[in-house]
């Protein structure tokens, strides 16, 4: 996927000029005002730009110098706003049907696949206003991917569901790009649902890239801070279930170079790859390694530092961990006491405890 466009606006102008993949899921992610939903409404055509060009493979969808510009009917790009937009007088049947074609799909097969992924039998002849948040969304999704488009695009579709609804959206919507190859572009400022979605990650701010490339390489970026609250610093890490505990609920993590990251049980099995969050607050330094038999700490790695970033009140230690990396927060009391410096061998301590369900991914079928 191609995009190379610039846009004029209040504020600022927005010039995009990159390539995405077009399998997976590619979030956008920044601040409110930072270009996000311009971007994806100049893709879809709702908006134009002042120049540029859009193409996926082949297919053109604008270029300036050519004056291609195909209408938003034509480009076969489906989008799903923050609100449903369900039309109200029709049954949730009628509306998914709306804009699909049953002579495309004559024995109802890609029907009924969107049916059962979305889990929508139950709501057909229901109405919007009698259903929620969370399954008005999903009907949304339906409606937009019947078009059978070659590209969808999603405008912060969780950003009005309570936190329940969020989870319980979560997964489908990782299943989506898997069961049907449909490349995804996702509008969001929700770090919960960068680590659930994204394979891709595009940092934007006022109209510009920052930052892009794969989750964990963004995520982890020294230039992502300024975009975490104190309180949100954290890594991401790859790993794989190599064992579970069988004494006690707990899941031993595989991370490379024999490191091994016990957290809270999950249901999964042996071999499953798994991408874990950690915060920076939950890491603590030591210079000696610690006996096992004389701390509460299960998880102790030895490490190297890669970073440091000095702020007023503490220091950011980013630490090089196996074949990943690792975040720690600590007072600038500890950093002066223990006087680090930057390629020091150390160990960095983490609290297994504090790792739960909301912070893993799991790879979705």
């Amino acid at each position: 996927m191609k995009i190379k466009l610039s846009k004029q606006l209040a504020q600022y102008k927005l010039e995009i000029n990159t390539q995405i993949s077009a399998t997976g899921i590619c979030v956008v992610f920044g601040r409110s005002g930072a270009g996000k939903t311009t971007l994806i409404n100049l893709l879809a055509g709702i908006d134009t730009p002042d120049s540029g060009s859009f193409s996926i493979g082949e297919r053109c969808f604008y270029h300036a110098q050519q004056r291609i510009n195909l209408a938003v009917h034509r480009r076969e790009i489906g989008y799903v706003f923050q609100q449903a937009r369900l039309f109200p007088h029709l049954s949730i049947e009628a509306n998914l049907k709306y804009g699909y074609s049953e002579k495309q799909d004559p024995e109802s097969v890609f029907y009924q696949k969107i049916i059962q992924l979305l889990q929508l039998q139950s709501l057909l002849k229901r109405y919007p206003n009698d259903l929620s948040g969370g399954e008005m969304q999903r009907v949304a999704i339906g409606r937009a991917l019947l078009r059978k488009p070659k590209l969808l695009l999603m405008d912060e579709p969780l950003s009005s569901l309570a936190l329940p609804r969020k989870l319980e959206l979560l997964p489908y919507l990782a299943k989506l790009n898997k069961q049907l190859q449909l490349p995804i572009l996702y509008v969001t400022h929700s770090l919960d649902e960068v680590l659930f979605l994204a394979d891709e990650m595009l940092l934007l701010d006022q109209g510009k890239i920052v930052l892009q490339g794969d989750v964990e390489t963004v995520w982890n970026d020294q230039k992502m801070q300024p975009w975490l609250q104190q309180n949100q610093l954290s890594t991401i890490v790859h790993g794989s279930i190599c064992a579970q505990h069988q004494d006690y609920p707990l899941t031993s993590l595989d991370l490379g170079a024999q490191q091994q990251l016990w957290v809270n049980k999950i249901d999964s099995a042996l071999g499953t790859n798994v991408r874990i969050r950690i915060y920076a607050k939950d890491v603590s330094l030591t210079l000696n390694r610690a006996n096992i038999d004389e701390t509460s700490i299960r998880n102790i790695f030895a490490c190297s530092i890669a970073a440091i970033v000095k702020t007023e009140q503490n220091v950011k230690i980013k630490l090089a961990l196996a074949d990943n990396f690792l975040w720690a927060d600590i007072t600038l009391w500890a950093f002066d006491q223990l006087q680090l410096q930057l390629h020091q061998q150390l160990y960095a301590q983490i609290k297994g405890v504090s790792i739960n369900n909301s912070d893993f991914a799991l790879p979705q079928h």
